[in-house]
């Protein structure tokens, strides 16, 4: 589709020397360093060490700042990001789907890419992108264009949103999105699949499986089909679910991703990592999810407090967070002890890219992975007296996406100084209020009075 704003695929990939960072390494290997240099060439990694030469790279003063690897979300139904204002429960955000129908593919492409855009303001450098909405291929390249000018890495998880004629999704959407993001996905933009029913299950899977998706994701009822589960799965949400099931979950290595701030907004509770850790899935399955920002926003420090909160609460009645993290099977990060703030960290950045099959790329930072780096200020008010001690605990317990200073993507600054590059803020945002106020003309649609 035609597109007149910035793409951040025309910022450079160079070299760079990010000096004097204290680094949090996330790679159990490398630990943390109280004081370092990372050297990022082409996109890729290359040396981590307390000082390196600069050579022909351009130097990135980092004193006084943490450098990380970016967060990495797991679910988010980015389609629906403009649905903001129209409700604020659950039977209304339901409802809300019926606008599905009153998009134009200029509309997913607005919706995709002011999420992208929140996403890497706040330091989320890879999202998996839920788009259970698609009618046709005009409506999935439209959403896959955005992806790919936003500049950030994501999953594409294909779906279409249920109702009596749908179709399944299968090699003739498949086959060609392959070749799509093949020749213009960057290589930062691959395809999984979404299911939302059961009536296409057993067929999306094959399909999935038969092209070697690394993910199938569904919001489906699994009673039927429990016995196509495999690590490729991803399990969304979770409270209220039977100890059967997630036992079953864990002997299939389906992952988790938790969503703290929405099923706490709809009333379904608690995100149940405790439960989920007590029923035998590893803790380096289970990542987060931003999953609805028509009714919250994009907050990956927020989400690691509800999370922690809710372990604390759920571990008041049995094994602690700490005992159940050593048990076999549950690989934790050890380079700052097993402090709850750490495990949290570990499971917005290093467990996201597990869930989503991508920790050989991306999710830490080591030679030959992807540079998908942040830097977090510390000279803000609320992060004050950050040291070699506590700066864990500072981040997840009192950081705010406003920290963010920087934000690298596949060795690209898209954020710098804590301005966005790559791409015309106030474009993306008109774009995005007019496909807003163009839905809610064409579906007739109010606020939830109205629906």
């Amino acid at each position: 589709m035609n597109n007149d704003q910035a793409v951040a695929t025309d910022l450079p990939r160079g070299a760079y020397l990010i000096r004097s960072a204290r680094i949090l390494t996330m790679d159990p290997a490398l630990g943390d360093l109280a004081r370092g240099d990372v050297l990022v060439r082409g996109g890729a990694i290359v040396a981590v060490a307390e000082e390196l030469p600069a050579d022909d790279a351009e130097v990135i003063d980092a004193a006084g700042m943490i450098l990380m690897p970016g967060f990495i979300e797991t679910h988010w139904h980015m389609w629906n990001s403009i649905w903001r204002g129209l409700s604020h429960d659950a039977p209304g955000y339901f409802a809300l789907h019926r606008l599905a129908g009153s998009y134009t593919a200029e509309d997913h492409y607005a919706a995709i890419r002011y999420a992208a855009t929140e996403a890497i303001n706040a330091g989320v450098t890879t999202c998996h992108n839920w788009s259970n909405a698609l009618r046709n291929t005009e409506d999935a390249l439209a959403q896959a264009q955005a992806l790919a000018d936003s500049g950030i890495r994501a999953r594409f998880g294909y779906g279409h949103l249920p109702h009596p004629g749908s179709t399944a999704v299968d090699d003739g959407e498949i086959v060609p999105m392959l070749e799509w993001l093949g020749q213009h996905g960057d290589g930062r933009i691959d395809l999984g699949v979404v299911i939302h029913t059961t009536q296409h299950f057993v067929t999306e899977v094959e399909a999935a499986r038969r092209h070697g998706l690394k993910s199938i994701a569904p919001h489906a009822d699994l009673s039927q089909v429990l016995h196509l589960l495999g690590p490729e799965f991803i399990f969304t949400h979770g409270p209220g679910t039977p100890d059967q099931l997630l036992q079953l979950l864990a002997a299939r290595g389906v992952k988790i991703s938790l969503c703290p701030s929405t099923d706490t907004i709809i009333g379904a509770g608690l995100p149940p990592l405790i439960r989920f850790l007590e029923n035998g899935v590893p803790f380096h399955d289970i990542g987060f999810s931003v999953d609805v920002t028509a009714q919250t926003c994009v907050d990956p420090f927020a989400a690691m407090r509800t999370i922690m909160a809710s372990a604390r609460i759920a571990q008041q009645r049995g094994a602690s967070f700490t005992e159940i993290i050593m048990r076999p099977g549950n690989p934790a990060d050890p380079t700052n002890g097993l402090t709850m703030p750490r495990q949290m960290l570990q499971l917005a950045t290093l467990n996201g890219a597990r869930v989503l099959g991508l920790e050989d790329t991306t999710g830490s930072i080591a030679p030959g992975k992807r540079a998908d780096l942040i830097l977090v200020r510390t000279s803000d008010l609320n992060m004050i007296a950050v040291d070699d001690s506590n700066a864990t605990f500072q981040l997840v317990q009192h950081g705010q996406p406003a920290n963010v200073d920087t934000v690298m993507v596949d060795g690209r600054f898209l954020k710098r100084a804590g301005q966005l590059l790559g791409i015309d803020v106030a474009a993306v945002g008109k774009a995005a209020a007019r496909s807003h106020d163009a839905i809610r003309r064409r579906a007739q649609v109010g606020c939830d009075a109205t629906l």
